[in-house]
């Protein structure tokens, strides 16, 4: 995983620079306060981003940030901010510490989801160890399953490598891994057809698979399955230290804006199952329904990003060896960003 996170690296630099030679570069847009953002997925943790939006909250800030590009990859959305294609990146904690090895300077400007929301999940043909199987057990019985994952070098990959760094594993010859893409019925589909028997997806994949009574959730982080990653960043907002200097009040109004839609999404749970419901409009009302707990527990109740959470998903990567050049907390926060814009 290693030499893959390598590769994944220069492979961000190239596309960066063409990112750079075809991207638009910065806009005219006579004084008013802009961000362009682009994100990976519409994956659960990038909820608060829509909600913000779907509200007006980024509006009463003054600020525009248009429609979100989504697309399709973390590579993808690190290329974006390293070309200057995007001001703001929805991403996973793994794409920041990959572009800091990079030397791409990221900061995170504030914490979407504080859970890593990421599950394993295995079809009905998998042969499952006994309930009572240790978590150990539950990996070992990994080897020689062929895996679907959403890229190479993303939060899936990063999990099971940190999963598989515990007994001995080796991606590259334990077991085959699938490049799904970031599509939800892909991955599903990959299962049912038995392409894959386990993916290690995003949230709510493991929920479809249940609902549908083609697999079930097998080792979920965000379940408690494994203690160490409880409430340890994942989905973030991430920029680079060079567009925060020159943005600094535009990433301020998007923070405000952010803690809001996390405030409406802990208070308001009408509200949030309805526009839960329309940013996955795919999900019938019952699975909906069981994701709001799920969901409410994984936001955060502030986008600040914390030095104890910090240390947590930075063990995490270190772990995964994907981690090799990591900034402090200060400098990754941008010496509080998100706490300072709060108290503004």
């Amino acid at each position: 995983m290693k030499n893959s996170a390598r590769r994944f690296v220069a492979a961000l630099l190239a596309a960066a620079l063409t990112a750079a030679c075809g991207g638009t570069g910065g806009d005219d847009s006579g004084g008013e306060m802009t961000l362009r953002i682009a994100q990976s997925s519409t994956s659960v943790g990038y909820f608060t981003l829509y909600v913000a939006q779907q509200e007006g909250f980024f509006e009463d800030e003054g600020l525009d940030i248009g429609e979100p590009s989504v697309l399709g990859g973390d590579s993808k959305v690190a290329a974006a901010l390293a070309g200057g294609a995007a001001d703001i990146g929805g991403g996973v904690a793994t794409t920041a510490f990959l572009l800091a090895d990079g030397g791409r300077d990221p900061r995170i400007v504030a914490n979407l989801l504080n859970s890593y929301y990421v599950d394993v999940i295995v079809g009905n043909q998998f042969s499952q160890p006994p309930p009572d199987a240790t978590l150990e057990e539950k990996i070992q019985a990994l080897a020689g399953a062929r895996i679907g994952v959403p890229a190479p070098s993303g939060g899936g990959a990063a999990l099971l490598q940190f999963l598989f760094n515990q007994v001995g594993l080796d991606m590259e010859t334990d077991v085959t891994m699938v490049n799904l893409g970031g599509s939800s019925s892909g991955a599903v589909g990959a299962l049912q057809t038995d392409r894959v028997n386990a993916l290690v997806f995003f949230q709510p994949i493991g929920q479809q698979v249940e609902a549908q009574q083609l697999g079930s959730i097998y080792i979920s982080p965000s379940r408690g399955d494994i203690p160490d990653m409880t409430d340890q960043p994942h989905a973030v907002a991430i920029s680079t230290a060079e567009i925060v200097e020159d943005k600094p009040e535009e990433m301020a109004a998007f923070v405000r804006a952010i803690a809001r839609a996390q405030e409406l999404i802990h208070v308001d749970r009408a509200r949030t199952a309805e526009l839960f419901g329309t940013y996955q409009s795919s999900l019938d009302p019952n699975t909906v329904e069981l994701l709001l707990p799920v969901l409410q527990r994984e936001v955060p109740d502030t986008p600040v990003l914390t030095e104890e959470g910090y240390a947590k998903t930075l063990d995490f990567h270190r772990v995964a060896g994907l981690a090799e050049n990591a900034p402090d907390f200060a400098t990754m926060s941008g010496d509080d960003l998100a706490g300072r814009a709060l108290d503004e």
